[in-house]
């Protein structure tokens, strides 16, 4: 259930769908004795100003957060200026 923002240092509820962005994360889970993989489905909620700079990431079989980088939309743009 959703309950927080997923981003650990912030304290909003989750209250309205309006309110930030929903993450639907599919992960792949092993069960001692099951042979087949299950997969599952789980929302994760960031608020709207968290949002805005984080996105949602799985490392290590974890869910979390991690700042979004931005580049530019020409490659060979660099602080402003137009490489050579």
């Amino acid at each position: 259930m959703l309950s927080r923002c997923l981003n650990s240092a912030c304290g909003a509820s989750f209250r309205y769908l309006s309110e930030g962005r929903i993450f639907h994360i599919e992960r792949v889970m092993s069960r001692p004795g099951n042979s087949e993989p299950q997969r599952i489905v789980e929302p994760y909620w960031l608020c709207r100003p968290c949002s805005l700079r984080l996105k949602v990431v799985v490392e290590n079989g974890e869910v979390t957060t991690q700042s979004i980088e931005l580049e530019p939309a020409n490659p060979e743009i660099r602080n402003g200026h137009l490489s050579a």
